[in-house]
């Protein structure tokens, strides 16, 4: 039996899926199905009903797992024993918003691989919402959201900054105001986005239809298209500095108040943080005050 069958193991059940396993580990779906089946050869007994298209947990498979999880906690406490700081090694599983991977992260990243090369890393974008769930599965040690604070009390979360956040259209756009924004088309995040969520709330409150829209998954995208004057969008001002400051693009008035979101940085209550975790924690933190 090996460690890695284990993690295979764990990994299918927190995510219900051989397929979202493999794409997770990254792994082909034949190594997946491989290392399930060398456990059931060893265990002498099924793991898993396959019942069509769906999984689910034998009773050998649920007493399996919960040993799993206690053999895999052990693992990693193992993997990042160090003698000391300078000397820091094993993984940090890290998931943040797409708008803090591309203006906030890279230079905690940078200053972290320089001083502690031993540690690796792996990352991941998503929505806020997905990536608190990946806390809750095991399958991230930390999660980076940018969204309104996080009141959850199975999570530890500390705030990193305050960030602005901006309705913005195309340069030569004639509206001024979101109060006159009725029949525009706004280009939204997707639901699972604390964002698109404000958004469209903000837009209800405001009594203006939210029918006219587009959707996409990536920041990137939606500020391409605010550019080429496809719609309206609200975004983190971070993301779009340069383009303000370039005329690209144009900030709109709104009567209420400047929205804010804060970029905050979560890990599960029950996650044991090793040296390793808490030396990056505190390096983001820092960036705050840099």
């Amino acid at each position: 039996m090996e460690i890695r069958q284990l993690q295979t193991f764990k990994t299918v059940v927190d995510l219900n899926s051989f397929t979202k396993a493999a794409q997770t580990l990254q792994y082909s779906q034949a190594s997946i199905t491989s290392h399930i089946q060398q456990l059931e050869e060893e265990i002498g007994l099924p793991l898993f009903d396959r019942l069509g298209k769906h999984i689910q947990l034998t009773i050998v498979g649920e007493e399996l797992y919960h040993y799993a999880v206690e053999l895999l906690s052990v693992y990693s406490k193992i993997q990042h024993i160090s003698t000391n700081d300078r000397t820091l090694k094993g993984e940090i599983r890290i998931g943040a918003a797409e708008s803090i991977t591309v203006y906030k992260l890279g230079s905690v990243l940078s200053q972290y691989k320089k001083n502690y090369p031993e540690v690796t890393f792996s990352l991941i974008n998503d929505d806020c919402l997905p990536l608190r769930e990946r806390l809750y599965s095991g399958e991230l040690d930390i999660a980076i959201t940018l969204e309104p604070k996080v009141n959850d009390p199975n999570l530890i979360t500390q705030v990193w900054s305050e960030e602005s956040l901006v309705f913005v259209g195309e340069n030569n756009h004639l509206i001024k105001a979101m109060e006159e924004a009725t029949g525009e088309c706004f280009i939204f995040s997707p639901k699972s986005c604390a964002l698109r969520k404000f958004f469209e709330g903000y837009l209800i409150r405001k009594g203006i239809s939210t029918h006219n829209h587009l959707e996409f998954n990536s920041m990137e995208a939606m500020k391409q298209c605010v550019v080429s004057g496809l719609g309206i969008s609200l975004m983190p001002y971070i993301s779009v500095e340069a383009l303000l400051r370039e005329e690209k693009m144009k900030s709109i008035e709104s009567a209420s108040e400047n929205p804010v979101f804060y970029a905050q940085i979560s890990y599960h209550k029950n996650k044991w943080l090793s040296k390793a975790h808490r030396k990056f924690i505190e390096m983001v933190l820092e960036e705050s005050y840099s």
